[in-house]
């Protein structure tokens, strides 16, 4: 009886772990913090702890995937126009912790591309994917806005930063400034 009791716990608790769903932050969700590595200086990044800062527009972007490389001066624009008004960029990259897997967007590459890009904000490396999947970030770059409530951050977007990728072209929505904007009225 006692094995019997065991072999149905052990399957429900397989049952459960195999089918729980993982929660993803979608927009009008509240999370209450990130707390990443910072790539460059080796100093944890605490987002609550940021208290100067009214939101942030978090990019999860990699060294060589190709848009990211596109969005680079779009991005560093972003930080340009909006750190000062509250909302700085912060970037993340979901394999910083792959080094062998993935070598060339690993935590070494992350630093070497964001000292010689000049980058004007932290590049964070996620841990295991865990914030790249809270997100349900699936391509790079992808613009995630969180404002700053009192019991966390508040998810507003998640999406692509304009519909054009195409430097020679003015793209005719910024997504991503579209909703800063509204958050600054």
């Amino acid at each position: 009886m006692k094995k019997i009791s065991l072999i149905c716990l052990f399957i429900i608790w397989c049952t459960i772990t195999l089918f729980a769903q993982r929660i993803t932050y979608t927009p009008g969700r509240t999370l209450s913090n990130i707390t990443l590595q910072n790539v460059v200086n080796g100093k944890t990044f605490d987002f609550k702890s940021q208290t100067k800062a009214k939101g942030f527009i978090v990019v999860f972007m990699t060294p060589t995937c190709d848009h990211c490389i596109i969005y680079k001066p779009k991005i560093l624009a972003l930080d340009a126009k909006y750190k000062s008004l509250g909302y700085p960029v912060v970037a993340i990259g979901p394999y910083a912790d792959y080094p062998n897997e993935y070598p060339l967007d690993a935590a070494a590459a992350m630093k070497k591309a964001a000292i010689s890009g000049k980058y004007t904000f932290p590049y964070l490396g996620d841990s295991k994917f865990q914030t790249t999947t809270l997100f349900g970030i699936t391509k790079t770059p992808t613009a995630v806005i969180l404002e700053r409530k009192p019991d966390g951050f508040l998810v507003k977007y998640i999406g692509v930063i304009d519909n054009q990728p195409d430097p020679k072209k003015t793209p005719t929505r910024k997504f991503v400034e579209e909703e800063i904007q509204k958050m600054l009225k």
